[in-house]
Formats: structure tokens, sequence, C-alpha cells
């Protein structure tokens, strides 16, 4: 079987003085390799083409045989790594929260202690009966982040 840790490595080499970045790494009990690479401007299918032609010469398929596939962490794919939220920053998202909540909107910022949004909230304005849309800046620590992924906008 193949080795989770050595196969890492590997994708490390293949991804250093690239723009390239690994998301995450799947190995299953059948010896089926699933690569997630991302980058700041997007993966298209060549380079995933390109990715696993190299990295399947350094992997020994005489020694064991295996299933890999190489993919882009796209479009909906939930942010496992800081490539991604760098990727994003300034870019429309959903964070589901560890309460259910889900919020839209901005990605402002992020670091290893949270998140900051702009999102857009309806709330009563003084002297007036209709709510109006204004934005607020939303603060969110990791541990209230369940989940969060990009949104595609066709507007």
């Amino acid at each position: 079987m193949q080795n989770i840790t050595g196969i890492r490595k590997i994708v490390e080499q293949l991804t250093e003085g690239t723009e390239l970045f690994l998301v995450e790494l799947k190995l299953s009990k059948e010896n089926v390799i699933q690569v997630f690479i991302d980058s700041p401007t997007g993966v298209d299918i060549d380079t995933c083409g390109t990715f696993s032609r190299a990295l399947e010469e350094r992997l020994n398929r005489d020694e064991e045989d295996f299933e890999l596939t190489v993919s882009s962490a796209g479009i909906g794919y939930p942010f496992k790594v800081p490539g991604q939220y760098l990727k994003n920053r300034g870019k429309r998202v959903s964070v589901q929260t560890t309460d259910g909540t889900v919020r839209e909107g901005i990605l402002l910022s992020w670091s290893e202690t949270g998140i900051v949004l702009e999102c857009e909230e309806k709330r009563a304005a003084e002297g007036k009966k209709k709510k109006e849309t204004v934005k607020v800046t939303v603060a969110l620590s990791p541990e209230e982040v369940k989940e969060i992924r990009d949104v595609v906008s066709f507007k």
C-alpha cells in the first residue's frame, strides 16, 4: 500500500517554486490516491494533467498498483488551507457557523485567529417603518466557523 506521508512529500516537492499548493490529499485502503490542488489564479485541466503525470512518474507502479486522480479544489470546495483564504480575500464567500447559521459576504481578512466578513443586513432605520439594507462587519473566530466556501455569482 502507498504511504500518504511519502506521497505528500512528493506533492510538496512538485509544488515547490510554483504558485500551486496542496489543498487535500486522500489515500484509500484500495490505493486510490486523490490530490486536490489550487493556486491564486485557479487550476485548469491541463495543469491537473501535467501535475498528475509528474506525480505518477515519481510513484512506483511496478512495486504496487494504484489509481491516481489530480483535481482542482475549485468552485464550491470547502476551504481547508491558508492559500484558499488568501486567494478569496475580497471575494464573496458563504460561511456556515457551528450554530447552523449561514452568512454570505465579502471576505475582508483571514488569520489564524479568525475571519472578518462584510455582510449586508436589513435593520430598522431610525424614524422609518421600512428596514434598510446596511453593510456590517462581522468577525468570527475559528471555533465559530464550521465551513467556508466561495460563492459564484453570474451577475
